[in-house]
């Protein structure tokens, strides 16, 4: 019989609060548990080498707490059959979108392109609906990626809310942290675009043939590995992503929340192009999940994300995510309102407004891109205390 108390605290050590990655995780690890109907679940965070988070509310120790979350992170289960249907349909959609572009290219007739426009969009919605059953949490059932068009955004949400359930709350929050149909992206030239405007979290968008909810996708797969018990112990990838210090020893299938994944030759000791790059699996997905306690929102006509502001300096515009850090424990809801407190989004917040809050220290990352075309790479630059 399990003796541990709700009053007991469990040390996440693996997570860093002065690493955007780290952060974002133990968000996701509360939101998460949160989800599963954990509603006294509490986070809070304590000075080390680093500001570690522990969490508290939870009636188990920390085996109990990896199982729940590894039921929480997985989602749903996807057949085989689905999974081929929705890889034929998407393969029927590309090869159709790939034809109406050359025509569009080769300056086709009128007909010729309508009656091709057509069928690239009958052929994706046929994927979406294949999607629909073959994805693991509902929100991935957009594609790829989040910046879809403003219509299908709308219905999707639309569809969501018409049918209450747990798995859709789920999916709404996500598709809050998204985006909103209200904005839509622009070109370079101030023109607008039928997709949406897509949050700043939104790291990989195609570039190394890596997208966002295809990432998210494939990670929530790696969750299944552990229930074929091919993980035991201290190699469970979810247990090294919070109890141990990480390796890195896991390849691609990164959000790119990582400081460390800017790889430029100035900041390595060694000839990137000649290692492998690494990450940590579960981080990332518990990040991923963390997002949504950051929705976003249309502010002026422009989208506005939780904890994000742009920074003018020397005619030069810069992003920044920041994010606070306090000790005592706080639930879910509590969190959701204090990420999104006004000193945060301040060019310099005063922690002096913010310690009657709780809140004992604020970390800031920039998002930094690197390369040109489509080698261009986003990253988080390394955190500061601000």
């Amino acid at each position: 019989m399990n003796n541990s108390s709700k009053d007991e605290r469990i040390e996440l050590p693996a997570l860093n609060g002065d690493n955007p990655l780290g952060f974002l995780a133990a968000l996701g690890v509360v939101t998460a548990l949160h989800q599963t109907g954990e509603r006294e679940i509490r986070l809070s965070w304590k000075p080390n080498i680093s500001w570690t988070p522990s969490v508290s509310g939870f009636v188990g120790d920390k085996d109990a707490l990896v199982e729940k979350l590894a039921v929480a992170l997985k989602g749903q289960t996807v057949s085989e059959e689905a999974r081929k249907e929705e890889q034929k349909a998407k393969k029927a959609f590309e090869t159709a979108k790939r034809n109406w572009n050359r025509a569009k290219k080769r300056k086709a007739e009128k007909s010729e392109l309508s009656c091709l426009e057509e069928k690239r969009k009958h052929c994706e919605k046929d994927w979406q609906n294949a999607l629909k059953n073959a994805s693991e949490s509902p929100e991935l059932a957009l594609g790829q990626r989040p910046d879809v068009e403003k219509d299908v955004y709308y219905g999707f949400a639309q569809d969501f809310l018409d049918k209450p359930s747990r798995l859709n709350r789920i999916a709404i929050d996500m598709l809050a942290a998204f985006g909103s149909d209200a904005v839509v992206a622009r070109e370079s030239n101030g023109k607008e675009k039928s997709q949406i405007e897509v949050t700043p979290f939104c790291f990989i968008k195609g570039s190394g043939n890596q997208f966002f909810l295809d990432t998210a996708r494939c990670l929530m797969n790696k969750v299944e590995m552990r229930e074929k018990k091919l993980y035991k112990g201290e190699k469970d990838p979810l247990c090294k992503a919070l109890f141990q210090e990480w390796d890195y020893l896991d390849e691609t299938l990164s959000m790119r929340w990582d400081p460390l994944d800017d790889r430029r030759y100035a900041l390595m000791d060694i000839d990137p192009s000649k290692s492998k790059s690494g990450t940590v699996w579960m981080a990332n997905l518990l990040a991923y999940r963390g997002l949504a306690l950051f929705p976003s929102a249309p502010v002026k006509r422009q989208l506005k994300t939780t904890g994000w502001i742009r920074l003018e300096e020397s005619k030069k515009e810069r992003d920044v995510f920041t994010w606070p850090i306090w000790e005592n424990p706080i639930g879910v809801d509590t969190i959701r309102s204090l990420l999104q407190h006004l000193e945060l989004a301040q060019q310099s917040p005063s922690l002096k407004k913010l310690i009657p809050l709780g809140v004992c220290d604020c970390f800031r990352s920039e998002r930094i891109q690197v390369g040109q075309g489509i080698n261009r790479k986003t990253n988080f630059s390394p955190a500061v205390s601000v």
